[in-house]
């Protein structure tokens, strides 16, 4: 069975999640719900919900949709691994490894003449890398495709015309599938599970640890073979599936459409006499015809696919509220383009159409400011300012969304660290925001393609346990911040950097010589010029400590970047990488 509920408001739907655990827990106290979410933070807050609900939240799983699937994956079907050989990182190398054989083929002519000139095979895995892409694209996408590649021949005269078009795909596919049979391994992937997959449910019986029911929360989207799994396993009785899926408009609006797509058709197109472009968009709520698109097309897949659907909407409007957002909700909700009311009837002389709002109405505001930094610190006071008129308000009532986690958490931590009166918490970032120390690892295997600028150097210099490393302070630091700013430091260990990048061999404006500059400046003073050198004279005292320092972490950059210049085997791989974890970063224990 597969049972969908839909409504607009989230707590509306954990209301109701609630109700279905309390009412009917499982036969064996002791085995847990499935409830299958996008993100742990999904997860958090529901925890939450169900624990004020119950007064208590125990025996509950939060799983991702795709491990669920997995794991009842590999508790179904014989012979799964825990990871498949067809993933993409595998086929890579895979991919590296089979080319050459066929490279000399006519089919693969445009292959070929794109590597003929690599010499040190970067481009070969960066090619090998787009193609493991396309391939994992086509299993989760295109399976009917994979399947006809795997079969020989494709029957459909459709598809063997498109086929024709890149004959390599299809070649190198069997290939990988030969390779693969002949190492013993599993030849399961996303393409032909599925259909093992409705195999077994039509021939056994459910397996033991493949839980009875399963709950769907809070997942706003589901890969095609994700949902298509789930269906099989509804569709079979092995598993009732509830799903409970936020939907802003209580009508249906699957064929909303904004007038900017009408317009795009309209070219493509007659247009019916009698009918204006600029009136055929009236009907739609100009919200769900612009940002709907992706709800609406998977709404409308999961309503043909469900056996029942209960629907719990409800009203935005209050007696005692009725603001701006809760107007412009309502109107989505009941699928109205209330503003378009002007448009279509002419006669409409005042604005008496319009929804009263109070003049201090501040359920939307719009604040404009000049820069990220502004914009967070205005964030903080408003913040601050909602907390103090409303003691209900918590912080763990609020969510902030960023268009971009990475960019903003700089100034989010500067701000809202610095004042310490709102607690927060950044979800989302990338693992070079969270750490510096991945970001700082990233660039350092890097070193053998890098033109080592002044503040690519200096912000691996920044990292604390960079600093630690290199017995370094942050005041030292800026010193050697000013000192390779001031001896015109730009780019390049040395003249070989230049050599590297196809350039004449330059040493002036590199770390070499700006470091030559300061510790001659420091035996010698201010303004000497020593076999063609100048020198600079501010590296004085015990400050030449520093400049060693600076010199040291050098020598560490140079002989990590011959390291990763030489040809080596996967152990020496393995050395090298933990070389330099030691060699750069000291870690408190």
């Amino acid at each position: 069975m597969f049972q969908l509920y839909t409504g607009n408001r989230l707590e509306d739907l954990a209301v109701l999640l609630a109700k279905i655990l309390a009412v009917s827990p499982p036969e064996n106290p002791f085995d847990d719900e499935s409830i299958l979410v996008q993100n742990p933070g999904m997860a958090q807050w529901l925890k939450m919900f169900l624990a004020e609900s119950h007064s208590i939240a125990a025996g509950l799983v939060f799983p991702l949709p795709s491990t669920f699937v997995w794991q009842t994956f590999a508790q179904t079907l014989d012979d799964i691994p825990s990871q498949s050989e067809f993933n993409k990182p595998f086929l890579v190398w895979r991919l590296m490894r089979l080319l050459d054989t066929r490279l000399g083929e006519p089919e693969f002519q445009a292959l070929s003449w794109y590597l003929k000139e690599d010499d040190t095979q970067i481009r070969r895995f960066q090619l090998c890398s787009s193609i493991a892409d396309i391939y994992d694209q086509y299993l989760v996408y295109r399976p009917d495709w994979i399947k006809s590649w795997e079969g020989g021949e494709a029957q459909d005269s459709k598809l063997k015309a498109i086929f024709e078009q890149q004959p390599w795909q299809a070649i190198l596919w069997r290939d990988l599938v030969t390779d693969i049979s002949q190492q013993g391994t599993s030849l399961y992937h996303r393409g032909n599970l599925i259909e093992a997959l409705h195999d077994a449910t039509q021939s056994s019986s459910r397996p033991v640890g493949v839980p009875e029911r399963i709950f769907i929360f809070g997942v706003s989207s589901l890969p095609p073979n994700t949902l298509e799994s789930l269906r099989v396993l509804a569709a079979s009785g092995w598993i009732d599936v509830h799903l409970f899926l936020q939907n802003p408009c209580r009508f249906y609006w699957g064929d909303v459409v904004d007038k900017h797509y009408l317009g795009r058709e309209i070219k493509r197109q007659t247009l019916k006499p009698g009918l204006s472009t600029d009136t055929l968009h009236l009907d739609a709520n100009p919200l769900l015809a612009s940002w709907g698109r992706l709800g609406r097309d998977y709404i409308a897949q999961l309503q043909e696919m469900a056996d029942n659907e209960l629907e719990v909407f409800e009203d935005y409007l209050r007696e005692q509220s009725s603001g701006l957002l809760q107007w412009i909700q309502q109107d989505v909700l009941t699928l109205e383009n209330h503003g378009s009311k002007q448009e279509r009837d002419a006669s409409i002389a005042n604005a008496d159409y319009r929804h009263p709002v109070a003049a201090d109405d501040q359920s939307i505001r719009v604040h404009r400011c000049h820069s990220p930094l502004r914009e967070v610190e205005v964030l903080h006071d408003q913040l601050l300012q909602m907390f103090e008129s409303d003691p209900s308000l918590t912080p763990k009532d609020v969510i902030v969304m960023l268009p971009d986690v990475n960019t903003y958490s700089p100034f989010v931590k500067a701000v809202f660290g610095r004042s310490k009166q709102i607690p927060f918490a950044l979800i989302d970032q990338s693992g070079g925001m969270e750490n510096p120390i991945v970001d700082a690892y990233l660039y350092l295997l890097g070193l053998g393609e890098s033109r080592f600028t002044l503040s690519e150097l200096i912000s691996v210099l920044e990292v604390p346990a960079v600093l630690a490393r290199f017995e370094l302070t942050a005041d030292e630091l800026e010193r050697i911040r000013q000192w390779s700013t001031e001896v015109g430091i730009r780019w390049g260990l040395d003249g070989k950097t230049a050599q590297q990048h196809d350039l004449p061999i330059q040493e002036s404006h590199t770390w070499l010589n700006g470091v030559r500059r300061m510790l001659l400046g420091y035996a010698m003073g201010h303004d000497h010029i020593w076999e063609g050198t100048l020198s600079y004279g501010d590296v004085e005292g015990l400050e030449a400590s520093v400049a060693g320092k600076l010199a040291e972490f050098l020598v560490a950059i140079n002989d990590a970047q011959s390291k990763l210049m030489e040809s080596l085997a996967p152990k020496e791989w393995i050395s090298t990488l933990y070389y330099l974890a030691e060699r750069f970063f000291l870690l408190e224990r």
